[in-house]
């Protein structure tokens, strides 16, 4: 569902899939090829929201902003199952696991993988190419050449995936 608020309306790249049961609001925007699966809730009311290309919001994730922050998700990022971001930059090719939360002003640089459940603190900066775990979150380790190439693979299926979707509602 997409819902005009304070004369702000959700702009909708192409090749984008929405779940019937997500909810878009205000002032966000959506880039190419990115999906936004079944009871996510991107809400843009009193500040932006943007998502780049190929980026994919999996099932329940909460994305939302206060009047002191925006929040910015680059190229190919997915946002796991029930994840909350709030007023957070993340670049782009990062995994953020299911059930994390990112708070207020957190940088989240390209390459990362954030794992299930953490919590990146406000404030925190999170340099590229880092396993991200706990609470608070830590740099556990680096990744590895594999490991960030499953971070762009998983991308690319939740593309090829929302194709599929797309084709079927044709």
């Amino acid at each position: 569902m997409l819902i005009t608020f304070r004369n702000k309306t959700p702009k909708i790249g192409k090749n984008v899939f929405i779940a019937e049961t997500a909810t878009i609001i205000g002032d966000v925007t959506l880039g190419d090829d990115v999906s936004v699966w079944p009871s996510a809730v991107i809400r843009g009311d009193v500040n932006p929201i943007v998502i780049g290309s190929g980026s994919n919001v999996q099932d329940g994730a909460v994305i939302h902003v206060d009047p002191d922050t925006k929040v910015f998700i680059g190229k190919n990022v997915t946002i796991g199952h029930l994840t909350h971001i709030h007023g957070a930059t993340i670049h782009d090719e990062c995994i953020i696991g299911s059930t994390s939360t990112v708070l207020d002003n957190a940088v989240i640089h390209s390459h990362n993988l954030i794992a299930a459940g953490a919590l990146v603190s406000p404030r925190s900066v999170i340099e590229e190419g880092h396993l991200v775990t706990g609470l608070p979150a830590k740099i556990k380790r680096s990744l590895t050449t594999e490991e960030i190439e499953h971070i762009k693979w998983n991308a690319k299926e939740y593309i090829n995936l929302k194709n599929e979707y797309l084709n079927e509602k044709l």
